[in-house]
């Protein structure tokens, strides 16, 4: 049986318990392959509210969804960062990346761009509502992605 050419796996992760799972059986699997790793995270964009004002009439909405998008790529590279450190001595080439835009979208843009040969990612992510509506960002990955996918369960 012909062996599976594993050289680059990527992961992507939100911060929730099974992302962080995901990253840890992506990790072990390199071990294996002697793959090259690379984490991502995707800040979604902040969607527009226009509705009435209180409280703050000198802030923009603009300002405001500036100020939070700053504050997820902050949350979102130090979880990158933390990544990086606590598998540093594993041996393996390790690479990280944060991203903007609509979170499938940027997946599956980056692996097909990045020429992956595996995605590992958890079941679920950490908006349990934005799944209810929108659907899975796994599910999608899965049915539109460029590469094999290995999903974790909890």
């Amino acid at each position: 049986m012909e062996e599976l050419p594993m050289k680059k796996i990527l992961v992507p992760v939100d911060g929730s318990e099974i992302s962080l799972k995901a990253a840890d059986q992506a990790v072990e699997l390199a071990k294996k392959f002697g793959s090259e790793v690379t984490f991502i995270s995707v800040v979604e964009r902040v969607v527009p509210f226009y509705g009435i004002g209180i409280g703050a009439p000198n802030i923009s909405e603009v300002e405001v969804e500036t100020e939070i998008e700053k504050s997820k790529l902050t949350c979102y590279d130090g979880l990158l960062d933390f990544l990086i450190e606590k598998y540093k001595d594993s041996g393996l080439v390790l690479k990280s990346k944060t991203l903007q835009g609509i979170i499938d979208e940027e997946i599956e843009d980056f692996a097909k761009d990045g020429q992956f040969d595996l995605i590992v990612m958890g079941r679920k992510g950490l908006s349990v509502a934005r799944r209810f509506f929108a659907g899975s960002t796994t599910r999608k990955i899965v049915d539109a992605g460029p590469c094999s996918v290995l999903i974790v369960k909890e």
